[in-house]
């Protein structure tokens, strides 16, 4: 039996946000090829009895390490070091680990805890799973109006981390191109892959309205494009009597006091059942880096999706009304869906984008790790 080591700052558990998600399906991934997972947590979003309880059960060994003090403050003022977060008690668990089992691959999430490779075997196989581009990410916040958040570093220091891998995983074929451009490890690109649920049409809406809905966590580029998509909405020629906009996850924080024209829903505890009650989904992400997880789960659950250029990078699709370049296109598309024959179009569109998506990545799992 194959042997695997995941290192992760991230739970596994609950898949609430897209991170937790990617982490969560490349682990079942490796399973279903026969690997035995062991998952190692830091854990920087803590640990709830409930969150240990689901680890333990799902993944086949579980370690955990409690952080010591809050997250440290960036060693050079404008950017964070790329091992500032890193904890050398994962080091030295993952040495212990190695003592004891034979993996053939360590996979570490996020470059910013790359640090863990240096204490890996040579005959180890190392693998980052990069998730996002870090370097000059608070660059690419500034130039979009906002301050930077979680995580930050220069394209240097991010090429220095990845380096300590034999195998970088990019999540969509942009940020592919960058590490090749500032790394020599070999990069490969491994998308999210999620195993199609797709649930029936949801029923007419008493009301005879068109439910649209959006679903996202509260992280910037989210919350600035909620924000205006909300503005465009409220001042465009579009009869919003005709239709129920729906908003949940903890994107629904940011907004102002003022919620017109969503109904708000906050955390949801089924993410299934609240893509069951819309006719529709939207992603309105203008910016932001990495793949938008909830476009592809927005299409996994088989809901006609419509989407701007952002919120569909690193997804093959052919249909207008995902391909939007202006939050006034969105409302358009939005809009024409009061017409049946777009429903249904984008619907078809849809499913064939998720198939050729999954397809692709399938097999590059497939060739990568067995």
């Amino acid at each position: 039996m194959k042997q695997i080591l995941i290192i992760s700052p991230i739970p596994s558990h609950p898949q609430n946000q897209g991170n937790s998600a990617r982490i969560y399906q490349l682990c079942k991934m490796w399973q279903t090829l026969g690997f035995r997972v062991h998952f190692i947590y830091f854990g920087l979003e803590g640990l709830t009895e409930q969150q240990s309880l689901q680890m333990t059960q799902c993944w086949d060994h579980f370690y955990y390490v409690q952080p010591q003090g809050g997250a440290a403050e960036p060693s050079f003022g404008d950017f964070f070091h790329v091992d500032d977060w890193y904890d050398e008690r994962v080091s030295t668990l993952v040495a212990e680990l190695c003592s004891i089992w034979t993996f053939s691959h360590c996979v570490v999430n996020y470059v910013w805890f790359s640090k863990a490779l240096e204490v890996v075997p040579d005959s180890v196989i190392k693998v980052i799973d990069t998730h996002d581009v870090f370097g000059d990410r608070h660059l690419v916040a500034k130039a979009a109006g906002m301050e930077p958040v979680w995580f930050y570093t220069s394209k240097a220091l991010e090429a220095m981390a990845l380096n300590r891998a034999d195998l970088v995983l990019a999540i969509q074929d942009e940020e592919a191109e960058y590490f090749n451009r500032i790394c020599d490890a070999q990069v490969e690109v491994v998308g999210y892959v999620v195993p199609p649920e797709i649930l029936l049409p949801a029923p007419k809406a008493t009301n005879g309205k068109i439910r649209i809905g959006y679903l996202g966590s509260g992280n910037p580029f989210n919350v600035a494009s909620i924000i205006s998509f909300q503005q465009h909405l409220l001042s465009a020629d579009i009869d919003l009597s005709r239709f129920e906009f729906h908003l949940a996850g903890s994107v629904c924080n940011g907004l102002a006091d003022s919620t017109a024209p969503f109904i708000v829903h906050g955390m949801v505890d089924s993410l299934s059942d609240f893509y069951r009650q819309m006719d529709i989904m939207v992603n309105p992400m203008l910016g932001g880096t990495g793949l938008k997880i909830k476009s592809i789960e927005a299409l996994a659950f088989g809901r006609p999706l419509i989407a701007t250029v952002d919120a569909m990078v690193g997804i093959e699709v052919d249909n207008p009304h995902q391909t939007c370049a202006l939050m006034t296109n969105v409302v358009d598309s939005c809009n024409a869906m009061l017409n049946n024959n777009e429903i249904n179009q984008l619907y078809q569109d849809s499913l064939l984008a998720l198939e050729k998506y999954n397809s692709r990545f399938i097999s590059s799992f497939r060739a990568l790790f067995s």
